[in-house]
């Protein structure tokens, strides 16, 4: 009979596997409109691959790729994602570990001690001493806990779908850091172009006292006109020093996001260069397409399958647990012929546990993981409903954004013919010099709002890109990290 129940409960890792309770996973299908509402831009390339596509390429900026190449390589919020990631697959491994049978070696040392007066009526001083006896004892012992109804396995899909959702985290963070080393960039080139069109302004107002002061000394114009003309070049130097701060600090943002000290691109990057020229935008493709592309989506979708499975972990403790541990080894009396003469032993200890009461705990796990799981499903949901409104965003923005640069430089070239004829008419004396200086402040302002609206469009250029999820499994920047 002994015999039967041994042999029945080696049986019983031939079972496991048939039953895994809990809800079997799939991935849920998610409504997505047919097409965008905003208008997309024009030209535009295919998106077909853009999570691979180096769409800053576009920007056709040399030094704009080698920053995009040292952030992928030595940032720090990258490099925790990575750690993240490995965290994640150690945790992965160590729960995979617990499948298996625990296989431990040990050896033992037992002394004690036998008083044969004890039990006697022999005086005191005539006693013998104890004897003490010593048992060596050397084994192998296994231990294994059965996963007859699955727990074990939804717990290794659980911990298999956390690591995948750490790598997805990891590519949401390598999709960001791209965005921000371009917006950073874009701004430094936009306050260096902006600098240069103050100092150029600060240059003809400077030119235009020097003519009003000398007007003045011979007695054709008020001191009127000197003082506005002070007045201008005042107020346009005045900008200088808050452009310069907005270059230093672009630098600054740029030196962190590559891994360094705030100041080591201080030299790279302090010469002026102008703003980057993108040939083309890509087409957003289909709303359906940002689910199989977007970090935060896929992982947001990995974090719905291990709510899943944590289902099936807390089912399972519903159900009785079952443990077989095995042990083989010598056991003797002299250590120095132990193994001629210790005796074998061998023994086989199967255990059940089953739940009788626990005042509805685990039941109460059970309804828990359910409500982490609904949890995980309003995210998924509410991270594409954001990442479909980004997209939307982004094309309305840079659609409209295209729009008001055609329309500011316009303005421009307006704004220079006045100026020039505001100066003639001036010199001429057909006009005063108010006229003179309205215009060329006019002209200040639309080249500077010209310069911001060619630097938004960039930066709603690359909020287009990241919201469509472009650029993070880039070859290149495998190869750089």
């Amino acid at each position: 009979m002994k015999a039967r129940l041994h042999l029945g409960w080696l049986a019983l890792p031939l079972l496991c596997g048939c039953v895994s309770v809990g809800p079997d996973y799939s991935r849920p299908r998610l409504d997505t409109p047919p097409a965008w509402h905003a208008a997309q831009p024009q030209p535009a390339q295919n998106s077909q691959g853009f999570e691979q596509a180096a769409w800053w390429r576009t920007f056709g900026d040399p030094r704009l790729d080698g920053l995009m190449r040292r952030a992928v390589a030595a940032n720090q919020d990258v490099a925790q994602a990575r750690a993240r990631v490995l965290q994640a697959r150690a945790e992965a491994a160590v729960v995979r570990a617990g499948a298996f049978p625990a296989l431990d070696a040990g050896a033992a040392t037992t002394t004690s001690y036998s008083d044969q007066n004890a039990l006697s009526s022999t005086p005191l001083e005539n006693a013998a001493p104890a004897t003490p006896a010593t048992t060596y004892q050397a084994g192998l012992s296994v231990s294994w806990e059965l996963d007859v109804f699955g727990g074990q396995r939804r717990s290794r899909e659980a911990a298999y779908a956390d690591a995948q959702a750490s790598e997805e985290a990891l590519r949401g963070v390598t999709l960001g850091l791209l965005a921000d080393v371009a917006s950073a960039y874009v701004q430094l080139r936009s306050a260096q172009q902006r600098l240069a069109i103050a100092r150029d302004a600060a240059r003809s107002q400077q030119d235009n006292l020097v003519v009003t002061l000398e007007r003045f000394r011979i007695g054709l114009t008020s001191h009127l006109d000197v003082s506005q003309a002070q007045a201008q070049r005042a107020n346009t130097q005045a900008d200088i020093p808050t452009l310069e701060t907005e270059a230093r600090q672009s630098i600054h943002r740029l030196g962190v996001l590559t891994g360094q000290e705030p100041g080591a691109l201080l030299v790279e990057l302090g010469q002026a260069e102008p703003l980057p020229r993108p040939e083309a935008a890509f087409s957003p493709g289909l709303p359906s397409e940002l689910l199989a592309r977007r970090p935060d989506l896929r992982k947001a979708e990995r974090q719905l399958a291990s709510a899943s499975a944590g289902i099936g972990v807390a089912t399972a403790k519903l159900y009785p647990s079952f443990d077989l541990t095995m042990g083989l080894g010598l056991q003797g009396n002299v250590l120095t012929k132990f193994a001629g003469l210790a005796n074998w032993y061998w023994s086989i200890i199967p255990s059940v546990a089953a739940p009788v009461f626990d005042a509805g705990k685990n039941r109460a796990g059970v309804d828990k993981q359910k409500a982490v799981y609904d949890e995980a499903m309003a995210a998924y949901r509410q991270t594409l409903l954001t990442a479909l409104e980004e997209v939307e965003n982004s094309l309305t923005a840079f659609a409209k954004e295209q729009e008001r640069r055609a329309s500011l430089a316009e303005a421009v070239r307006a704004g220079e013919e006045a100026l020039a004829l505001a100066r003639e008419r001036y010199t001429k004396g057909l006009t005063s010099f108010l006229d003179v200086l309205s215009a060329e402040k006019s002209l200040y302002d639309t080249q500077k709002s010209l310069c911001a609206s060619e630097a938004g469009l960039l930066q709603d250029m690359i909020s287009l890109y990241k919201a469509l999820g472009g650029g993070w499994d880039s070859p290149a920047l495998r190869a750089s990290s």
